[in-house]
């Protein structure tokens, strides 16, 4: 570990990967990245691996379809297969209401330039057989839309980065921020002390304890999401698909696996990654009761994992005031498949100084202005949304 780096990066996850090799593919030499446990640990290496930008607020669908773009020439880009499975993403509604919102979202959607479909009830069963037909309205479907594999974009980030001379270090816990007349002027970690006067916190659920170290309070709390995948099954479902009425996601894999994911309503405050029998019988209820034929399905295996939520759930990008030097990218649900392009911006962020319009809503002083951005096609509940507000407040 050298003495000092021009950009120190606190979090080993996708977005810290990302933000490393895009500064030192720009030129930027001495980067160094921070991780308290191994490469990937936090919810890089737990999450749903879907990825889509068919959503409901202008800021999200810039943000996200500049990072489907970059998705699709990503492995050749870092010269490793991160199995971006390209099968298209159907978020389903259940309701007429819903039904009625979506006409309203793909309006948006279209006049962005995204590639979605407004799908009838009909149409969807006819493209994805096995769902229950009580729990079909129709849907939006984004035929670029898939999944890809969570530690295959780990590791390649980590091994892109590398060749570029970025120095990480896994098992290495930041136990201090150094900030003088309000700058940044270093860390203390468990290995030795680093000169830098940049920080970027991209500690994923532990981002708000970073922040404290500099001073800071941000509008966050921790919760624990929980997944599940079955023993290998004959395909039924070739697309990913969000239900935003069960709160709930899901992809089956290459292999045949049915993986997906639930929230409880009103998600509760958590940092722990033990997995819990409440999730998993509301995971179960909920994927049979879109997919009968799941009913009987072996439970090869169950996991969990943390995520830092702002009370908006829209990630907190770009610098602070009142401590220079000091840049959030955290507060990431949906960070897996925002990676590439938060790691590109806000590299763009560090090296010219200015913000990119694309990152610009996100800022942390939305939450002084009001102008938080909430979207309304994510899966989570709104109580989840107000109740993280109330917190706030």
């Amino acid at each position: 570990m050298r003495n000092h780096y021009d950009v120190v990066i606190v979090g080993g996850g996708v977005q810290g990967l990302s933000l490393a090799y895009n500064l030192a593919r720009s030129g930027l030499l001495r980067v160094a990245v921070l991780e308290k446990s191994y490469i990937g640990s936090g919810a890089s290496g737990r999450n749903g691996e879907m990825i889509r930008s068919a959503f409901a607020s202008l800021e999200w669908i810039r943000l996200f379809d500049h990072s489907i773009q970059i998705w699709e020439t990503l492995s050749d880009e870092l010269d490793f297969n991160v199995m971006f499975t390209r099968c298209g993403y159907l978020v389903l509604a259940t309701k007429a209401d819903e039904m009625k919102a979506y006409g309203t979202y793909a309006k948006l959607q279209e006049e962005f330039g995204l590639k979605t479909f407004l799908l009838d009830r009909d149409e969807v069963v006819k493209r994805i057989p096995a769902l229950n037909p009580e729990m079909v309205a129709g849907g939006i479907y984004q035929p670029d839309g898939g999944f890809a594999r969570h530690d295959a974009v780990v590791w390649a980030y980590a091994r892109a980065a590398r060749r570029l001379s970025v120095e990480i270090f896994p098992h290495t816990e930041v136990i201090g921020i150094r900030v003088k007349s309000g700058s940044i002027t270093g860390v203390n970690t468990t290995k030795g002390d680093i000169e830098t006067q940049t920080v970027v916190n991209a500690a994923g659920a532990h981002a708000g304890w970073v922040a404290q170290m500099a001073g800071l309070t941000l509008p966050t709390q921790t919760c624990r999401l929980e997944m599940l995948a079955t023993e290998p099954l004959k395909p039924f479902l070739s697309m990913a698909l969000a239900s935003p009425y069960s709160l709930s996601y899901m992809h089956q894999s290459t292999r045949g696996e049915f993986i997906g994911g639930a929230e409880i309503e009103n998600l509760p405050a958590s940092n722990s990654l033990r997995s819990s029998r409440r999730a998993v019988q509301d995971m179960a209820q909920k994927f049979t009761l879109l997919f009968p034929g799941l009913c009987g399905a072996r439970l090869m295996r169950q996991w969990a994992g943390v995520v830092g939520m702002a009370a908006d759930m829209s990630p907190l990008l770009g610098p602070v005031d009142g401590v220079e030097g000091f840049i959030l990218d955290c507060g990431w649900v949906y960070g897996f498949m925002g990676a590439p392009a938060g790691g590109k911006l806000m590299a763009e962020l560090i090296l010219t100084g200015e913000t990119p319009k694309h990152i610009r809503p996100f800022n942390l002083n939305r939450f002084k202005t009001g102008k938080l951005i909430v979207d309304p096609s994510l899966t989570v509940s709104t109580g989840s949304i107000e109740k993280n507000e109330k917190n706030r407040r």
